[in-house]
């Protein structure tokens, strides 16, 4: 059942760890990690890059929320990831409407036999 949280994985434990994968995504273009992260992390890159495009104050700040992890990031490394987010890609992506990401499925781990997909940036 989808529904029930795994045992020892928490929503604080989530949500960071996509912190952590978006602020990865932006700044390397290419992350190798899980196919369910994957998929969470297509989503939520999806919305930045539109606020991204919308480019306004309220955008900015909503924006600014997922990219600064008070705990991991410093300023510097939060305001390179918010300079890219709003100049590069969002030029990048200033024509297209949707599909962002691309998702390449690798093999599976030998530890728990998960399946690992390279998540890039197209």
């Amino acid at each position: 059942m989808s529904y029930i949280n795994k045992p020892g994985k928490t929503t604080a434990w989530r949500n960071h760890v996509l912190n952590n994968l978006v602020a990865d995504a932006i700044l390397y273009e290419k992350v190798e990690t899980s196919l369910p992260m994957a998929r969470s992390l297509t989503k939520l890159l999806a919305k930045l890059i539109g606020y991204a495009k919308q480019n306004d104050l309220h955008a900015r700040r909503l924006a600014l929320k997922y990219l600064v992890n008070k705990k991991k990031n410093t300023d510097q490394q939060g305001k390179k990831l918010f300079d890219k987010l709003f100049s590069d890609l969002k030029e990048r992506y200033k024509d297209r409407a949707g599909g962002y990401s691309r998702i390449t499925k690798l093999n599976y781990r030998l530890g728990d036999n998960n399946l690992r997909v390279i998540f890039a940036l197209v």
